[in-house]
């Protein structure tokens, strides 16, 4: 499930924080600096969240589709970061996801079990 001891973001709760997952556009260069990155320009396609902010969280997470996704999480405006994120995805035509149970579920409504993806942390 992991290539190292971190736990997979989403998985333990951290109060005050939460996780999505981002699917990658095709060029897994999710942490780029600036708008040019996928972080960039999902977390910029909209102006939502009032105060707080968001970060990568330096994961990847292979579905056993072969799908790539990338790992964020938020706080502060927990509601505003939610939708902003979300928002920013749809309009990019990407997928999001977030961890429940021991599962990734998918915007699109596919579930997978966590122990059947790929992670790598970097």
């Amino acid at each position: 499930m992991s290539t190292t001891n971190r736990n997979i973001p989403g998985t333990v709760a951290v109060e005050g924080r939460e996780h999505l997952y981002i699917l990658d556009d095709g060029n897994d260069c999710f942490k780029k600096h600036g708008k040019q990155s996928l972080f960039g320009k999902v977390t910029s396609q909209c102006s939502i969240a009032q105060h707080g902010g968001v970060i990568s969280e330096n994961c990847k997470l292979w579905l056993p589709t072969e799908e790539l996704f990338h790992g964020l999480s938020y706080k502060g405006d927990i509601k505003g970061w939610r939708t902003q994120i979300q928002q920013g995805a749809a309009l990019l035509g990407l997928l999001t996801g977030r961890i429940e149970a021991d599962n990734i579920i998918l915007s699109d409504g596919r579930t997978y079990p966590l122990s059947a993806c790929k992670t790598v942390f970097y």
